[in-house]
Order: C-alpha cells, then sequence, then structure tokens
C-alpha cells in the first residue's frame, strides 16, 4: 500500500474481524507506521485521537473544537466555525481539508473511508479518499459528507443531506443524495440572492 499520507484515493483490503493484536499489527502497518515500536506508537496515536474526537464533540467553544480537529490531523483554515458533535472520520482525519472561513453547523459526518466486511468485497469497493471543503462553504445541520468528495467554495449544504459527489461552487443543494436545487447570484464576489 502506498504511504497514507499521500491525499489521492487509495485502495484498503476489506476489513475482517481478527484477535486484538493480530489486528493491532495489521492496522499499524497499513497506517504506515514502520520502525521504532510500530504497534505501541499506532495506539497511542488512536488512542489520543479518540479522545481528541470525543471532546471536540462535546467542548463548549467552536474555536477548541479547530484546535482538537488540527491535533488530530484535519487540516483547518482560518475562521472555522465548527459546531456541537461534529464527527470527522475516526480512521483518517488527515484525509480532510477545511479552507478559510467554512461552517459546520452541528452533528455532521465527514467521511474519508468506506471498508466493507470482506464478504462484500465485490459488491462495495473499499478505499479512503480525500475531502475537501473549500472557502465559506456551509454545511447546515446533519450533513453527510462521503469519501471523496470536494464542496466549492461558497456552497451551502441543506440540513439533512446525504452528500455523495462533488458541490459546484455557490449554489446550493439538498437532498438524498443531495443535488442542486439553485445557484446564486454574485457580486463582487458575494451571493446576492439565486440565479433566476
Amino acid at each position: 500500500m502506498k504511504d497514507y499520507l499521500t491525499l489521492e484515493r487509495q485502495e484498503l483490503s476489506n476489513y475482517v474481524e481478527r484477535p486484538f493484536f493480530e489486528a493491532l499489527k495489521y492496522t499499524a502497518a497499513e497506517h504506515g507506521y514502520k520502525g521504532f515500536m510500530p504497534k505501541t506508537r499506532f495506539l497511542y496515536r488512536r488512542f489520543m485521537d479518540y479522545v481528541w474526537q470525543l471532546m471536540s464533540k462535546v467542548v463548549p467553544y467552536s474555536k477548541m473544537r479547530v484546535v482538537l480537529q488540527r491535533w488530530r490531523g484535519v487540516k483547518i483554515g482560518k475562521n472555522v466555525h465548527i459546531g456541537t458533535d461534529v464527527t470527522i472520520d475516526a480512521v483518517y482525519p488527515n484525509f480532510v481539508t477545511i479552507e478559510d472561513g467554512v461552517s459546520l453547523a452541528g452533528q455532521n459526518y465527514i467521511l474519508t473511508h468506506n471498508k466493507p466486511l470482506e464478504y462484500h468485497k465485490f459488491i462495495s469497493e473499499s478505499y479512503v479518499a480525500p475531502v475537501f471543503i473549500r472557502k465559506n462553504a456551509w454545511l447546515a445541520v446533519n450533513v453527510t459528507v462521503l469519501p471523496g468528495v470536494t464542496i466549492g467554495e461558497g456552497a451551502i449544504v441543506a440540513a439533512g443531506s446525504i452528500v455523495n459527489k462533488d458541490v459546484p461552487p455557490n449554489t446550493l443543494v439538498g437532498g438524498i443524495p443531495a443535488k442542486v436545487i439553485r445557484e446564486f447570484e454574485m457580486k463582487d464576489g458575494f451571493p446576492v440572492g439565486y440565479k433566476k
């Protein structure tokens, strides 16, 4: 497998239930941990990642949520708002990039990997792919973003939507799966209404 830090779509093996120590060895290698005490370093990182994710869901301040998610490896720009109970991929948070001015309203899920059971290997792909949320995008409450998606600059994703493909810039999308509802009319770089 390629270096997992490369931000491009990469194939993963399918999920197989293993005894703890065997799974730890396998998963540490899959995540690129080599050299000195790879299993221990990986286990520590996963434990801290889990703690930071839990804390980021409940702390009362957006700025602290941003700090905790950055500690996890999420690339986050300036003036970003993260609401309560936001889940950013528990296994590959480093595959998420959130640019300046983005707002995640709350109860959002941002997923970067799909890892079905070995049993389903002929039905569903197993992979990790980066998610990009471009400048000034707004994800309303309870939005789910699936792996490999780019949310365009200035886009709004309506509450309760599931986004399974790229969202064009300066549009309102919504639904399951999310589709373009309206395009914004722009003036001096700001949305001023909807195109007719």
